[in-house]
């Protein structure tokens, strides 16, 4: 191969996968605690969220790729949902960001069984690189991949103002009570207990 042909060939890799990473980060821009605002070209920047604080949460289905069964968000009503967006398998800034916070839901989803936790992950995600974290993690609950981006588009508003990873925690009938960041044990813990015990919205 020729000089010219190999650096036009590596200039057309570079571009590639920045296309890659800018549609899976939402052109993400980063935070000081790794996650990414999610802003730009992201689907639901027009106005589109539905998902809003004290509202039934916008139901969906997509395939969970540990099992290959389609999963609702509305099968677990009568249960404490802690819905988590996340990213992975595109950047490492994101990887270690949300890998962190998913081993912290296994850590505490461990101590209590009052609650059941479903990752929706981007799109573009690579399937294999999210079945091989989640066997390697010992992680047992649903892995939704949110194909169209759909899903992330009714949670816009959340995603949007939290980045990678967004936890909304959904109380036994379907609500919205609250919405976070990134949250170590203790703190997520407090929040699902808040979660339970609250009877309007979380402030």
């Amino acid at each position: 191969m020729k000089t010219g042909t190999k650096l036009v060939f590596a200039a057309l890799s570079v571009m590639a996968a920045i296309v890659v990473l800018a549609s899976c980060s939402g052109f993400g821009v980063a935070r000081a605690n790794q996650a990414f605002v999610v802003n730009g070209g992201f689907a639901g920047a027009s106005g589109e969220s539905e998902a809003k604080l004290g509202v039934p949460a916008p139901d969906f289905t997509a395939v969970d790729v540990m099992t290959g069964q389609s999963i609702s968000l509305a099968q677990f009503r009568g249960r404490t949902v802690l819905l988590n967006f996340v990213n992975y398998g595109c950047s490492t800034s994101i990887n270690q960001a949300v890998s962190a916070q998913l081993l912290t839901i296994r850590s505490l989803s461990g101590q209590r069984s009052d609650f059941v936790p479903v990752s929706v992950f981007c799109g573009c995600c690579p399937v294999e690189t999210l079945r091989q974290f989640a066997r390697s993690n010992d992680l047992k609950w649903p892995w939704l991949l949110d194909a169209d981006n759909s899903i992330v588009t009714k949670y816009a508003d959340f995603v949007g103002q939290y980045g990678y990873p967004t936890l909304v925690f959904v109380d036994k009938d379907g609500t919205i009570k609250d919405a976070s960041g990134s949250l170590a044990i203790k703190d997520l813990g407090t929040r699902l207990d808040r979660t339970f015990s609250s009877t309007s919205v979380v402030q």
